[in-house]
């Protein structure tokens, strides 16, 4: 990612050291050196920062103040939640994966990610602002994405590569089922229920909940079948006399 982090973006860091008094980091994104001073370590009284980081250890951080002359950002540990260090830290990976999707389609034409970011890498962060959008574009709409002016040779190939991968892909899917009879002898009717089920393992998971699991390459066929099975148990149980439902346990 070129440039430099604006104040109170959201980055990832990799700790480097730790001290008394700070920790220094890489800001991975950017390439830039990063410090968390012990007051912006946690939200309580910081006694010994090691107790809240370790060498090596990737976190999230919001930028408080960036000096461009010292290529170092000010960084907090402490001012932000968990579900935006979790959002975060998820679409990081994800952008990883996505570089590293890159380096394959690079070096199947004999070049390395260098290579790729100075012929294309940088034109699609530009243009989708990540790999990650850009190739969820190439896979979803290769005409659109062949638009945006992406080398002909690259996009051949990024788009022949996702083509390949997702039909490759296994896919799994999970229906969670609550099945209660009221018969004396509930139990076997929903075992009974349960025995028709074709193609899809079940899994006892607590009374009086059951799961559903299916694999196959297209998640949406899966699904659909998936459900239909689900709705056959759910009808009857209910026909008895019980209580049932589902829902699809989604990625």
């Amino acid at each position: 990612m070129n440039g430099s982090p604006k104040r109170y973006d959201l980055v990832v860091c990799r700790i480097t050291k730790i001290d008394s008094h700070s920790a220094s980091c890489e800001v991975i994104e950017y390439k830039m050196n990063g410090l968390i001073y012990a007051a912006e370590v946690a939200k309580r009284w910081v006694r010994d920062i090691r107790e809240f980081l370790k060498e090596g250890q990737y976190i999230v951080c919001r930028v408080l103040d960036v000096d461009r002359n010292r290529n170092t950002v000010l960084l907090s540990a402490k001012r932000l939640t968990r579900e935006e260090s979790d959002r975060k830290l998820a679409a990081f990976k994800r952008e990883m994966k996505s570089e590293k999707i890159l380096e394959l389609i690079a070096k199947k034409m004999n070049k390395n990610l260098q290579d790729a970011y100075k012929e294309v890498g940088y034109q699609l962060q530009e243009e989708f602002g990540s790999f990650t959008k850009s190739f969820e574009i190439a896979e979803k709409n290769p005409e659109l994405f062949r638009k945006k002016g992406i080398p002909k040779i690259w996009a051949d190939k990024i788009i022949e590569f996702l083509e390949k991968e997702a039909a490759e892909k296994i896919h799994e899917v999970k229906a969670k089922l609550k099945l209660v009879s009221y018969k004396p002898d509930g139990v076997e009717a929903i075992k009974k229920a349960l025995s028709g089920i074709r193609g899809f393992e079940v899994k006892y998971v607590s009374a009086p909940s059951y799961m559903l699991v299916g694999k196959g390459n297209n998640y949406k066929d899966m699904k659909a079948k998936i459900m239909q099975e689900a709705e056959a148990v759910v009808k009857e149980i209910q026909k008895s006399g019980g209580e049932a439902s589902f829902e699809i346990v989604e990625k």
